[in-house]
């Protein structure tokens, strides 16, 4: 009984000390899975506390929630390298919010983090009391993200002739180039240069104004493009210069350069330019909440 007894203490002591191997004979690692794993999966709709039996958690409720995180243990009932995995499918944000330590993020301390609708975050529980979690990875569903944080508006402006066809104006002083929402407060030109060594194209300075109400022109970026419905070729260069909110009663008004390559030659008097016809400006704005 004795020797079996022993046999068996020999036996466990050297099991405690190798690797194990489930589904493989060859193990590499501490534990080795030659195959799926299954672990703790829990779908919440509200507030929640996270306990030592989750693992991932998906959030699915109608309302802002809270998910708490367990107490940093130490000594023997410290839980070092445990994971958690959160998913926020929901039209709502959750605070992932710690209990008496702090969140890891990118160096950064923090009490709580913000978990979007659409987005994930994976965190790991370190041998640290100060900061007891690290987020180990934080991601976005993109498409949710554009839905939700990005209002876009687009318009087709009417760009005017060159001031070698159209006299330039100031001041609304001409209606013609009008839009429905956007009025063409001034346009000024400049003319092609050649001289031999380079040459420099012809040029205007448009100033458009919104007749709406003002925009909130704060992380509102434009994207501009031009138009033609001619016969002309396309060779137009647009350039966005500002966007303001000083305009007749505080109207938001957009600034933009363009520019038009289409001159031949050296003689400003006898070459033709095909600037004469009104073009359009396709305008793209976007704004980040």
């Amino acid at each position: 009984m004795k020797k079996t007894f022993l046999l068996l203490l020999v036996v466990l002591f050297q099991f405690s000390f190798c690797q194990v191997g489930i589904n493989t004979d060859t193990p590499n690692s501490t534990l080795s899975i030659n195959g799926s794993l299954q672990a703790g999966y829990k779908e919440i709709s509200g507030s929640y506390n996270l306990t030592s039996t989750d693992y991932y958690i998906t959030y699915n409720g109608t309302s802002e929630a809270t998910v708490i995180l367990p107490v940093v243990q130490t000594g023997n009932t410290s839980f070092t390298g445990r994971i958690y995995k959160i998913k926020n499918i929901s039209g709502f944000s959750i605070d992932l919010v710690t209990n008496d330590s702090n969140l890891r993020i990118d160096g950064e301390i923090s009490k709580s983090i913000t978990i979007k609708p659409g987005s994930y975050v994976e965190i790991v529980n370190n041998n640290n009391l100060t900061s007891g979690w690290d987020v180990s990875f934080l991601g976005a569903n993109i498409t949710n993200q554009v839905i939700n944080n990005v209002q876009i508006y687009g318009t087709q402006l009417k760009i005017p002739p060159h001031s070698r066809f159209i006299a330039d104006f100031s001041n609304h002083s001409i209606t013609t180039y009008d839009t429905t929402d956007w009025f063409v407060i001034s346009k000024s030109s400049s003319s092609f240069e050649y001289q031999g060594a380079y040459s420099k194209s012809s040029r205007m300075i448009i100033v458009y104004e919104y007749q709406g109400n003002t925009m909130d022109i704060e992380n509102l970026y434009p994207i501009l493009t031009t138009g033609n419905d001619q016969s002309y070729p396309d060779i137009f260069v647009a350039s966005f210069i500002k966007l303001t909110n000083d305009g007749t009663n505080g109207k938001t008004r957009l600034t933009v350069s363009v520019s038009r390559s289409d001159f031949v030659g050296t003689d400003q008097t006898t070459t033709t330019s095909n600037w004469q016809g009104t073009f359009l400006l396709n305008v793209l704005l976007a704004k980040l909440k």
